[in-house]
């Protein structure tokens, strides 16, 4: 009887668990909702002249000026995440299949266009599908893959567009894009960064000293990444010397924060930002060691900073050992804002006595407790239909 309860009760609650959390990553990325704004898209390249507005609600509408039926080229703003959010830095598509666009015009036949988007630090042209979309009259919703993206460039979008081609038999013509979505099945669990060798920034992979620098021994009382080093012996650790004195009158430990595992930069522009909006938990694996062998514990609190302002948001407090071990602390996200736009993920340290000798070995995203992956992801598969709107797929 016992054997045939717990597989109903564990599908039960994934249903109930996956219709609350896996509808939150895909998400409506620009809608045009009567703001009377384009929401910084624009022309971005070619020979030909258009003009913007959103004088309609839910819908940017270009026209065609220039020279009838010539390329041209239309992007969103290359320091905007979406419309919901001006924070600047890359949008975050990491473990998601597609992009969605409800695009058409007002011409006679069909007209070719390639969906794109500017990916990774360096504004990589990919273009999505390969292959050109036949667009047709009226407004459509047109699927385009994101399997030609790497991973580096899927975590950091600069800039999502279409590019229409030559239609001189078409004339100008005048172009409704209605929305933007992102789409298909967030992954289960996310590493954001696990400090192995060949990973960036020679395996700190953007870490920096957020604040109470002064408890990082080595740091020079900036917002970076001295004091930080990279430990190559067992599983791959960021390391640091964290002060158990460190002259302010503060025993505070210092606050540790990665971003989208980018490398830094001299500056955190190309790490922002990373969306986590469909997880439930993140975990840290990491450990204190203290050289004198006193014992005891520390307390460390998960935090998030998010949105256009790097709000502060605190995931609660746990105890870390001192006994030189490893140990996963899992801090629930349930209860905070914005977590589509991550500015900063972070680990603070509270006062220690002792200086103490930290490792991280990996931060972790997950959507279950990570104890109970296992028990619902086969459960999960069943429950990741989503709704779409009643339009042509191309």
């Amino acid at each position: 009887m016992f054997r045939f309860k717990l597989p109903l009760a564990a599908a039960a609650l994934c249903l109930l668990w996956c219709a609350a959390t896996f509808a939150q990553s895909p998400s409506v990325l620009y809608t045009w909702d009567g703001a009377n704004s384009v929401d910084d898209w624009a022309k971005n390249f070619g020979t030909n002249t258009v003009t913007l507005d959103n004088n309609i609600p839910g819908v940017l509408t270009i026209v065609e000026t220039g020279t009838a039926g010539e390329d041209v080229a239309i992007r969103d703003g290359s320091n905007r995440v979406r419309e919901s959010s001006t924070a600047s830095g890359g949008l975050d598509l990491t473990g998601l299949d597609y992009l969605e666009f409800d695009l058409g015009h007002n011409g006679l036949g069909n007209v070719d266009v390639q969906f794109y988007v500017q990916a990774s630090t360096g504004f990589t042209y990919v273009a999505l599908g390969g292959a050109d979309v036949s667009v047709s009259p009226g407004v459509s919703t047109y699927q385009v893959p994101l399997s030609g993206l790497t991973a580096a460039q899927q975590v950091y979008i600069r800039t999502v567009g279409f590019s229409v081609r030559d239609h001189f038999g078409e004339g100008n013509l005048t172009w409704s894009l209605e929305e933007v979505r992102s789409g298909g099945t967030p992954l289960n669990e996310r590493y954001l960064v696990t400090h192995d060798v060949g990973t960036s920034d020679a395996g700190l992979q953007g870490a920096i000293v957020n604040f109470t620098q002064a408890a990082v021994q080595g740091n020079d009382g900036g917002q970076n990444q001295t004091g930080l080093s990279h430990n190559s012996s067992g599983p791959g650790s960021l390391q640091w010397t964290d002060l158990g004195d460190h002259g302010i009158g503060d025993p505070s430990g210092a606050a540790i924060t990665w971003a989208n595992g980018t490398a830094w930069n001299n500056n955190s522009f190309n790490e922002r930002v990373t969306d986590a909006s469909n997880y439930k938990y993140v975990t840290f694996n990491i450990k204190a060691t203290d050289p004198l062998d006193a014992g005891g514990s520390v307390g460390a609190q998960g935090f998030f900073q998010t949105g256009n302002l790097f709000t502060y948001q605190s995931a609660g407090d746990l105890s870390l050992p001192i006994d030189g071990q490893f140990h996963e602390l899992t801090f629930a996200m349930k209860n905070l804002a914005d977590l589509n736009v991550i500015d900063w993920t972070g680990i603070n340290l509270g006062s220690h006595t002792n200086d103490l000798v930290i490792d991280v070995d990996y931060v972790r995203f997950s959507v279950p407790e990570p104890s109970s992956v296992m028990l619902l992801g086969i459960a999960c598969v069943a429950c990741l239909g989503a709704s779409r709107r009643a339009k042509r797929k191309a």
